[in-house]
């Protein structure tokens, strides 16, 4: 039996698999890729949350004056957290924002080298946050994120390659 469906199979020339081939494995690929896409964004996006939480929480630990030193120490855990991603295109802002007669006021700010550039927070709502007398630290992190299926197909199909990702942190 076997045989004799391996011979008739060969002799085929109807050629509907190939046809049926033709129009399915494209969609599986695209889907595949797009579900890996898609996984690499959302695991990128909760390691950029991460950074943000690290970086901002570890400056929020100091009660005295920071230095510059210290704030370069602390940049180096985006190394750490966001791997496998290339660091270079990652890039953290560290603002301390405090109160002054009922006003959210800047005191210092930083950006570490590298990345995309980074949008200032929104600080129309930290008044709620804060006391007088206590800063709040806000760390953004950007990333520019290609996926493999804009790579893959071009700009000219679908548009933009790469955007942006970007997520605040306060503490």
């Amino acid at each position: 039996m076997e045989k004799l469906f391996k011979k008739e199979f060969l002799k085929s020339e109807s050629g509907a698999a190939a046809i049926e081939a033709v129009f399915v494995v494209p969609f599986i690929c695209v889907l595949y890729f797009g579900a890996q896409d898609l996984i690499s964004l959302i695991a990128y996006n909760k390691q950029m949350t991460d950074v943000s939480d690290a970086v901002s929480d570890s400056v929020a630990q100091y009660k005295d004056t920071i230095i510059r030193s210290d704030v370069t120490d602390i940049e180096n855990v985006i190394k750490l957290v966001m791997l496998p991603a290339q660091v270079s295109s990652v890039q953290v802002d560290i603002y301390d924002y405090y109160l002054k007669n009922a006003a959210v006021t800047k005191r210092w700010s930083t950006t570490s080298p590298g990345g995309t550039t980074c949008l200032a927070p929104d600080t129309s709502k930290f008044s709620t946050l804060m006391s007088p007398g206590n800063d709040v630290i806000v760390a953004v992190t950007c990333m520019t994120y290609t996926p493999w299926v804009a790579t893959f197909f071009g700009s000219n199909l679908l548009g933009a390659t790469s955007f942006n990702l970007s997520q605040s942190v306060a503490a």
